[in-house]
């Protein structure tokens, strides 16, 4: 016998044998038992999700010889007939082949005749979006009031082109793609069962690559069989599909860990030889980093790799490297030369993280960030990020995070000269000074790998002739000193002189009080009607009505009772348009600014250059104002 594809051979025969899509099976195997059955289904959802294989088994529920079920027995004549599609009750048309109205009516004209073989006459039309105008209405009349002995079943994959009236005629499912490991599960089961050896990120690769649809992962997984000799290795997999393997992922996370620029780049060239191109390249980074973030906000039972990486790096930086990989991938697409598109998108990441992401210098408290599990770490707490790689750390690459290792033991020599005193205020700031009675001092400190050299302007400068005095204060944070006198309280705001100081009085009256997202919201779409002590009125428009409850107006009244220290009850009304608010007021200004922007770039003399000699053209929608409006 010919070999049969995985696709056809473990098509499902019943709904227990259905991957996924529970919620159609469902709906129709209560049907099915409680006889509630419509005439008209439609199955919609992208292709190889199930549509017509649903189809097929609601025909053989509905004439299998054992009676109306949700679970036909399979071994009746016509359970087998119509698994082997040779049911002669069982009309499947292509519409995409039979599109015109002769075609139709053709079909529509043995629709009155009697079922011969089961107990209904089934019309399975596959891409029904295909029929023609006249098809469709050749087809309404029947599809509203079929015979009792016909059911239609119509699958589609473009819901969208089919007409109203068709739609209202039937009871339509949505069919949803499949998740990647989901499939991957049924893989696995599947490949038990024909006794093929694999390996289960190849399985999840396979997933990934169908996109949601199961036919599509079984064609794949025929086509890795054949392409891996009976095995199904991760290697193998990733060279058919053309993916980029995940060490080689690690390889660059690795780096960008180590923040590094030559490092990045270094292994941005070797992992290039073995990637297949630069965008699959950077859509698994963007996965990864993905990945890392769900480990650092819920830690738990993840990938080794992951969680060493989701230690070694800050919830910030996973964040930064996120987003500047996403935004940088249109820029790869439009870029002519797409190695060197990726090579500044990863030294973007580098560079531009700010200061006060990475763990701070000198013993300062590193960036917050959720708690991850390590596998293993170094000697100095650190984890093990080179471990993952299979290779032995490098040794010419100082990464951020030694600066914080503990300070060297202090040699008992003599007081440093004055060529070991640092040549900049920053360093002398940052190093440890010696008390007056000990002659022991750290004579050198550990600088970062962009500061191995002083800058060309300070090669000349001449050393300082004698030591500045020891301040223990300025040297040592931890030293006792004076605590900081408080910031004196804001003046009390006056009180409105005419009505129509009392908009902007109410606006700065709010940037005054503690008040959360919401509340403040409302606050800022309020008008203020009137304050009769103790009752406050505020107008507020019926299109925010929907986010005012007495909770959020007893937490402002509770704001404006600590403010003017007296009790104060938020009382609120309602009309279309509330009037002159605050944010009312911020967007004028806004807008204001935001006018007088683009007048000035108009009446610049380079951009007048540009759009006169150039034929340049301003992009308005660019122009932001200077000047933040709160």
């Amino acid at each position: 016998m010919s070999y049969q594809v995985l696709a056809r051979k473990y098509r499902p025969r019943t709904f227990d044998e259905l991957v996924g899509q529970e919620h159609v099976s469902r709906a129709l195997m209560h049907a099915l038992d409680q006889d509630r059955l419509h005439h008209a289904y439609l199955f919609t959802g992208t292709r190889g999700v199930g549509k017509t294989t649903i189809a097929r088994i609601l025909s053989r529920c509905l004439n299998c010889e054992q009676g109306v079920s949700a679970r036909p027995c399979g071994v009746c004549p016509t359970c087998q007939e119509i698994t082997d599609g040779r049911f002669v009750d069982l009309i499947e048309v292509d519409a995409a082949s039979r599109t015109k109205v002769e075609d139709t009516r053709e079909l529509l004209d043995n629709v009155q005749y009697a079922p011969t073989r089961g107990r209904y006459k089934v019309y399975l039309i596959d891409e029904v979006h295909m029929l023609s105008a006249h098809s469709f209405n050749a087809l309404l009349k029947t599809l509203e009031e079929p015979p009792p002995h016909v059911k239609f079943l119509l699958a589609t994959t473009d819901p969208q082109k089919l007409p109203v009236t068709v739609l209202s005629r039937c009871l339509q499912f949505s069919l949803k793609a499949l998740p990647a490991e989901q499939i991957a599960g049924h893989l696995k089961a599947l490949l038990d069962k024909e006794m093929i050896r694999y390996d289960e990120p190849a399985l999840l690769s396979l997933g990934k690559a169908a996109q949601g649809s199961m036919r599509d992962a079984l064609s794949l997984t025929d086509q890795a069989i054949a392409f891996g000799s009976e095995q199904l290795s991760s290697e193998a997999v990733n060279a058919m599909l053309g993916t980029v393997d995940r060490n080689h992922v690690l390889t660059l996370l690795v780096a960008l860990a180590e923040q590094e620029p030559a490092g990045v780049l270094a292994a941005l060239a070797s992992v290039c030889e073995h990637s297949p191109g630069e965008l699959a390249l950077l859509d698994e980074l963007i996965t990864q980093l993905h990945q890392i973030a769900v480990c650092q906000a819920v830690p738990g039972n993840h990938d080794e790799a992951v969680s060493q990486l989701a230690a070694a790096l800050t919830a910030e930086q996973v964040q930064l490297y996120y987003d500047v990989a996403l935004r940088g991938r249109r820029d790869l697409q439009d870029a002519p030369d797409t190695r060197a598109a990726l090579e500044m998108l990863l030294l973007r990441m580098v560079l531009f993280t700010p200061k006060g992401v990475l763990p701070a210098q000198g013993g300062g408290t590193p960036a917050k960030k959720p708690e991850a599990a390590v596998a293993s770490a170094t000697a100095d707490g650190r984890p093990d990020l080179r471990a993952l790689l299979d290779a032995p750390p490098s040794a010419t690459v100082v990464t951020p995070a030694e600066t914080q290792t503990a300070p060297p033991v202090p040699e008992p020599a003599v007081a440093p000269s004055p060529e070991a005193i640092p040549a900049t205020p920053a360093d002398s700031a940052s190093a440890s000074q010696p008390s007056p009675g000990n002659a022991v001092s750290t004579a050198e400190q550990e600088v970062p790998p962009w500061e191995d050299e002083p800058p060309p302007w300070e090669d000349d400068a001449p050393a300082p002739a004698e030591m500045p005095e020891p301040n223990p204060t300025a040297s040592d944070p931890s030293a006792t000193s004076e605590p900081e006198p408080e910031a004196e309280p804001l003046a009390p705001l006056p009180e409105p002189s005419s009505p129509s100081d009392v908009a902007p009085w109410w606006a700065s009256l709010l940037q005054r009080l503690d008040l959360d997202g919401t509340v403040r919201h409302i606050a800022r779409n309020a008008v203020l009607v009137s304050r009769d002590d103790p009752h406050w009125t505020l107008r507020i428009s019926t299109g925010h009505q929907v986010l005012v409850n007495r909770e959020r107006l007893d937490e402002l009244s509770a704001a404006l009772g600590n403010y003017f220290q007296r009790r104060i009850q938020v009382q609120v009304e309602y009309e279309q348009q509330a009037g002159d608010t605050p944010e009312a007021m911020a967007e004028a200004r806004r807008q204001e600014l935001l006018v007088e922007a683009t007048q000035t770039l108009h009446q610049d003399p380079v951009v007048q250059q540009l759009v006169g000699r150039f034929g340049g053209r301003l992009d308005e929608d660019s122009v932001t104002p200077k000047e933040t409006v709160e």
